[in-house]
């Protein structure tokens, strides 16, 4: 038996709310579930478990009929789904009532449910959310039914908001994997047992690494559970030197260079440290137009040689705020900014 197990997905999500390229972000959320729905065509996999969070909010119908389109170009992958903290199955969510044409089943229960699938030999457990938040430990009690198949649960949660979970008993309850979702890092808790995918597309910028989808193989002879990259972009975080022997163009390059090397599409956080000609005025600008730079963090450059400057200036304002601030380097940064284009003015 052949399956993707994904999570997180957060259809109707617009990471960087504000920026100018968040609603490129999500339609590009819907373009690689899409992608996702192909990659399963590809490998003829005979599953696609989604596990919570698959709406960023609770769906109303028109998102149903959307998702029950896309899952419609599945050629022969049956789609199993539960509702997460974010999609929340309430009374009368669609989740319940809603007839698929694809092949897509629903586990909409707050208490565990099975689905037995004959032809794949293959059993599939899970339970949805009822409210955003689930403080109730996962009931790790409940193991497979006493049918001759391969068992597969799918969980969503694992911190103290959202059902808690006993990872240890869960690895003796009998499951031959068990498919998580709601940390949005991939994380493997049992290698080839039990592992979260974490989010499709980074949602926001804590998401750093890679993101993607989990694929795997079960037969008599084998189990194999293998991470794939699978995201458009990255969030990544930009650590970039400066040298007080830099020109303006020269820092610019630098980190433009930087930047190309790391992966032009993805969005980035930039942190320059080191010291940097005071007569320098940074404009940052152009890098933002060229690349997604969601924050530049200047507060760790220093001006110059500091010896020669506290020297030069040992007897007015700026003397004054370099030693008073000597002990705080990003304060003495900003301080040092505003001091000096002030001067350079007058």
């Amino acid at each position: 038996m052949k399956f993707i197990h994904a999570a997180d997905i957060h259809l109707g999500a617009e990471p960087d709310k504000g920026k100018p390229w968040s609603k490129m972000r999500k339609k590009e959320i819907y373009q690689t579930f899409q992608d996702l729905i192909q990659e399963a065509n590809e490998k003829e996999a005979d599953f696609l478990f989604l596990c919570g969070d698959t709406f960023h909010r609770p769906p109303a119908i028109q998102d149903m009929r959307d998702l029950d389109y896309m899952l419609g170009k599945l050629h022969s992958t049956k789609t199993v789904i539960i509702a997460g903290n974010h999609d929340y199955v309430t009374e009368q969510s669609p989740f319940r009532t809603y007839e698929f044409h694809s092949d897509t089943y629903v586990l909409a229960d707050r208490h565990m449910d099975h689905l037995y699938f004959e032809e794949e030999g293959t059993c599939v457990y899970g339970l949805s959310y009822w409210s955003r938040e689930v403080k109730e430990d996962y009931d790790t009690d409940k193991g497979p039914a006493d049918i001759d198949a391969i068992h597969i649960l799918l969980a969503h949660g694992g911190d103290v908001s959202h059902m808690p979970m006993d990872f240890e008993r869960l690895k003796w309850s009998g499951f031959d994997y068990i498919a998580l979702g709601h940390i949005h890092k991939p994380q493997t808790i049992y290698e080839d047992l039990m592992a979260y995918p974490g989010s499709l597309e980074p949602i926001d910028l804590t998401e750093t690494g890679r993101h993607g989808y989990l694929y795997g193989e079960i037969t008599e002879e084998k189990q194999i559970i293998s991470f794939v990259p699978f995201a458009r972009r990255c969030y990544r975080e930009a650590d970039i030197m400066i040298y007080d022997t830099m020109s303006g163009q020269e820092i610019y390059d630098t980190i433009r260079t930087e930047l190309i090397r790391m992966g032009e599409k993805d969005i980035f956080q930039l942190y320059l440290t080191g010291r940097i000609d005071p007569k320098i005025s940074l404009d940052f600008s152009d890098l933002q137009d060229e690349f997604l730079i969601t924050s530049i963090d200047t507060g760790q450059l220093a001006f110059g040689d500091y010896g020669q400057l506290l020297e030069a200036n040992r007897d007015n304002l700026i003397g004054i705020v370099m030693r008073k601030l000597e002990d705080q380097p990003r304060a003495l940064s900003y301080a040092m900014k505003a001091l000096l284009s002030t001067t350079e003015q007058e």
